[in-house]
């Protein structure tokens, strides 16, 4: 069975939105493990990128990862 169709009826059957798709999770993924590795070079190379520009489209940082970088910086908090 196709993965496509194997998560739209786990979907189903959880009772989950249809906006949830698949793909939701290459972003979640690509924002994950940059963020927990800061290598943008291994996102792109298991995401099969090779232009940065394609590979920060799956890019969603969370705010507070920048307020945590510049508080240590200047050593003050945001």
């Amino acid at each position: 069975m196709h993965l496509g169709k194997q998560f739209r009826m786990a979907r189903g059957e959880a009772h989950l939105s249809e906006d949830l798709v698949l793909y939701c999770a290459r972003h979640d993924y690509g924002t994950r493990v940059l963020s927990n590795t800061g290598n943008l070079a291994a996102v792109m190379r298991t995401m099969g990128h090779k232009d940065v520009r394609a590979a920060m489209q799956y890019q969603h940082p969370d705010l507070e990862i920048v307020r945590a970088a510049l508080s240590r910086t200047n050593g003050s908090s945001l």
